[in-house]
């Protein structure tokens, strides 16, 4: 029987293969390593931007129709559905269907406007889409640093 040379923690697999070194890490080195890359993932992460003094500013992608308001998620880009990006100078990026035909699948494009603050509560939008432009008013029910709140107001 071959012999093998003696290590420290030498061990030798099911199918008597040679033997391989284990090596076991220290806590304190298993702590390090989970640290260094719990930063690496954080520093790969976006960061969202929010204007204290107006939490509209920014990107919002729809989440969900709830009691006859839409509800919108802020976000760092634009998914596959409606969007808008309020921008600081009073324009936007809406992001609407591409087309007349709302039958799934739908395409999206993005759609340049502008945006006005008319009160407390209601926020007037010019928007292109792809029959023309359009003006509403969002009625903002709530805002905050994630969720906005809103109906959508069309007037004849």
């Amino acid at each position: 029987m071959d012999s093998f040379p003696t290590y420290s923690r030498v061990f030798v697999s099911q199918h008597n293969s040679l033997p391989f070194r284990v090596n076991l890490l220290s806590m304190k080195q298993k702590s390090v390593i989970s640290l260094l890359f719990l930063m690496l993932l954080m520093s790969c992460s976006e960061e969202i931007n929010i204007d204290p003094n107006n939490f509209l500013i920014g990107i919002w992608t729809y989440a969900e129709y709830q009691d006859g308001a839409l509800i919108f998620n802020r976000n760092s880009e634009f998914i596959d559905d409606r969007c808008y990006e309020f921008k600081i100078d009073g324009t936007l990026t809406s992001r609407q269907i591409s087309g007349w035909c709302a039958t799934p699948p739908v395409s999206y494009a993005n759609y340049p406007g502008t945006w006005t603050i008319l009160n407390d509560t209601l926020v007037l939008v010019n928007t292109d889409y792809w029959g023309g432009d359009m003006t509403y008013t969002l009625a903002i029910e709530s805002v905050d640093s994630r969720i906005l709140r809103t109906r959508v107001i069309y007037e004849p």
